[in-house]
């Protein structure tokens, strides 16, 4: 309006653009590589915008366009890219609610999405992953393709779809928590990334899975670590556990599995599964079945909760394999008790000084010095010597329980070892 000569420079969350003006006139303008009036409508749109006036320029005339046309065009186009950017939002919201098995509200995110931008191949190859029903998850593979024909991504939904059909005897179906696979209930193996559904004996005895299907649960393992990261998850646990386990990383399934049955404790399918890979890794160090699929007890939820009040006893458990103390740590927990953790005997007396246990469970065969020594220094004390001691091993001769005996030992546990047996030894000895 001034009918200035001069440059404006612009900036906008880390962009910077320029606008040339001639006698009021807009003549050229420049952001990253662009120019011309595509520029100035860009520069123009943006949010926040800081605005500076610099010296005159002699760039040359790029611009015939008037700057009300300009201005016009600057408008719809900041309004398109708000409505981009809130399709974004939505898309990612959505994908995030699916990941976490929430999906009557990821549907509903969906819904909405694709109501708004029918041509979202996203959009679509997402809702076909979540539906239930046939008809749905062909309709929207239907969309996806023929938007996006070369999609690499939804030619593998695609050819997924087409052998599942081969697979389902109804119009319903559950999904794969791995590779999104639809599979008919009460299957135990996804036909498709060959990935066990459940802990039971054929995952526990089975050997690693194809490279082919590591992939796919490596990836399962990343979007479920995801999940845990952002959300209190008891299912993400759960499956993140099992994908563990089918990749045979024993200790990490153990710990997911055992968070899973304490975000829900109510839910007896996880204790039942918790129980289930316990009984397996306490039995036996080569990972043999035996035993495995021995009930416990149940705890009464209702009962609980007080008991690990009023309880709370300390055990201090001395083992050099953290496979071992993870299993007799969460079985402990589960029954009330507080775990104070040692890999070796200086660890033990460490620990021994800092808090003052109730018990003490004593792996034999110890790095640094054995457990005969560790428990002889403890009897010689006056302050530890009351304190209850139970020898655990996987000799099992009369020489070693002798031994035990002489160095002052309470009682006397052989590895592989029974979690329930475990625990009423030193219930009987703890008090």
């Amino acid at each position: 309006m001034e009918q200035k000569t001069c440059t404006l420079s612009v900036r906008s969350n880390g962009k910077v653009g320029y606008l040339y003006l001639r006698n009021g006139e807009l003549i050229n303008a420049e952001t990253d590589g662009v120019d011309g009036q595509e520029a100035a409508k860009m520069i123009i749109s943006w949010p926040r915008a800081e605005t500076e006036i610099q010296g005159t320029s002699q760039k040359e005339r790029k611009i015939q366009a008037n700057l009300m046309s300009i201005l016009l065009e600057a408008t719809r186009f900041a309004d398109e890219n708000r409505a981009s950017l809130f399709h974004i939002d939505l898309l990612e919201r959505a994908i995030r609610l699916a990941e976490g098995h929430y999906f009557r509200e990821a549907k509903e995110a969906l819904t909405r999405l694709l109501k708004l931008d029918r041509r979202n191949v996203k959009g679509w190859l997402w809702f076909s992953r979540i539906v239930g029903n046939m008809k749905a998850l062909k309709l929207s593979l239907t969309n996806a393709a023929r938007i996006a024909p070369q999609d690499p991504e939804v030619a593998a939904e695609v050819k997924k779809f087409k052998r599942a059909k081969e697979h389902l005897n109804g119009d319903h179906f559950l999904r794969c928590p791995f590779c999104w696979f639809p599979l008919e209930e009460g299957t135990d193996r996804c036909p498709n990334c060959a990935g066990h559904l459940s802990i039971n004996g054929w995952l526990l005895k089975s050997t690693p899975v194809a490279v082919a299907s590591q992939i796919i649960l490596k990836k399962a393992v990343n979007r479920y670590t995801r999940v845990i990261g952002r959300d209190k998850n008891a299912k993400a646990h759960f499956f993140l556990g099992l994908a563990h386990l089918n990749l045979k990383n024993w200790e990490d399934a153990l710990t997911h599995i055992d968070k899973s049955a304490k975000l829900e404790p109510m839910e007896r399918f996880y204790t039942f599964q918790l129980q289930t890979l316990l009984n397996h890794m306490a039995s036996t160090k080569t990972l043999s079945a035996s035993n495995l699929l021995a009930v416990q007890k149940k705890p009464d939820p209702s009962q609980t909760a007080p008991e690990v009040i009023v309880k709370r006893k300390k055990v201090l458990v001395v083992e050099d394999s953290t496979t071992t103390r993870k299993v007799i740590s969460i079985a402990l927990s589960q029954n009330g008790y507080e775990i104070i953790e040692a890999g070796d005997g200086l660890e033990a007396l460490s620990k021994l000084n800092e808090a003052t246990p109730d018990l003490i469970l004593l792996d034999i065969i110890l790095p640094i010095m054995d457990g005969y020594k560790i428990l002889s220094i403890i009897k010689e004390n006056s302050e530890f010597e009351k304190i209850p001691v139970i020898m655990l091993t996987i000799k099992d001769g009369i020489i070693s329980k002798v031994k035990g005996k002489v160095a002052g030992s309470t009682a006397y546990l052989t590895k592989p070892f029974d979690p329930v047996q475990l625990v009423a030894t030193i219930e009987r000895h703890i008090n």
